[in-house]
């Protein structure tokens, strides 16, 4: 969802921009060397290349074909790190990874793709592997803010931009159910801090 209005957002930023907190916190909690890791929705490529720059195997999603062709060409030396444009709720590789690291990407798509992702991610994990979670859930400051879709309980449009806000304990139980054992699970302010606001997100790493 949303494409034309990421591209818009991605051709604005500049190269070498910050890793997120929420990658900084998987490479402190997690050994990531060596390991594979896929991102869902890399958007300007931040956290995957600090992962790859962290000796991981990484692979980059995003359905945004611009940036995916721009980072290509600046990375293309970097051999443990690879882009693709790809649609990540509509993946049917057989690939095994480490870790499956989606953030700010869960509540860009609707809940029946949610469910087809982190059944994907449960599958595709190899053993012990871990699903890295950061989303917008709905106590975040603007759940409920903007038109609501009909038929899509919780999502909204905001500024033309598709946002659905997830039940943090629902969706802890639909992970439980997957057979996810969820290590850390919790919906707070500080973990993305942004431009002097300090909104409340989910942040859940849950564990094959």
């Amino acid at each position: 969802m949303d494409k034309n209005y990421w591209k818009g957002i991605y051709s604005k930023q500049s190269e070498g921009e910050q890793p997120s907190l929420f990658a900084r916190y998987i490479a402190e909690t997690h050994d990531i060397e060596g390991k594979g890791i896929i991102e869902l929705g890399c958007g300007n490529g931040r956290d995957a290349i600090f992962f790859a720059n962290a000796n991981a195997q990484v692979t980059a999603l995003d359905q945004c074909d611009n940036i995916i062709e721009l980072l290509n060409y600046r990375y293309r030396t970097v051999e443990n790190l690879n882009f693709k444009c790809a649609d990540f709720t509509c993946l049917d590789d057989n690939n095994k990874y480490d870790i499956v690291y989606s953030r700010f990407t869960l509540h860009s798509i609707s809940k029946k793709q949610e469910e087809k992702v982190t059944s994907w991610a449960f599958r595709n994990l190899n053993p012990n592997g871990r699903l890295c979670i950061e989303v917008r859930g709905q106590k975040n400051e603007i759940y409920q803010v903007g038109t609501p879709i009909d038929g899509e309980p919780d999502a909204f449009i905001l500024n033309d931009h598709y946002r659905r806000f997830i039940h943090f304990e629902s969706f802890c139980k639909e992970l439980n159910s997957l057979g996810f054992k969820l290590d850390y699970a919790k919906e707070q302010r500080g973990f993305a801090p942004y431009k002097g606001t300090d909104e409340t997100y989910i942040r859940i790493v849950a564990s094959k």
